[in-house]
């Protein structure tokens, strides 16, 4: 929920900047939301049995594709120069 303004909004201008910027809070919020249900759930979230462990492994891939977060965020600060 906390990354959909910015990705609609990137949808909508296809700004370099907004891109990256949607990109580096879409990856970092499902990060964050699948470390959160880890905690909550605990050791069964690495399970195989429970699809927590499905959702965090994608949520990894994400953060990484296409270049870390450090990497979208010199994006984000060059578009705004």
């Amino acid at each position: 929920e906390f990354a959909r303004p910015l990705v609609f909004g990137a949808a909508t201008t296809m700004a370099p900047g907004d891109i990256a910027a949607a990109k580096v809070t879409a990856a970092e919020s499902a990060y964050g939301a699948a470390r959160a249900a880890l905690q909550l759930h605990g050791a069964i979230g690495y399970t195989a049995e429970f699809d927590l462990s499905l959702w965090l492994t994608k949520a990894r891939a994400l953060r990484g594709a296409w270049g870390d977060p450090g990497v979208w965020r010199g994006r984000v600060l060059a578009a705004r120069e």
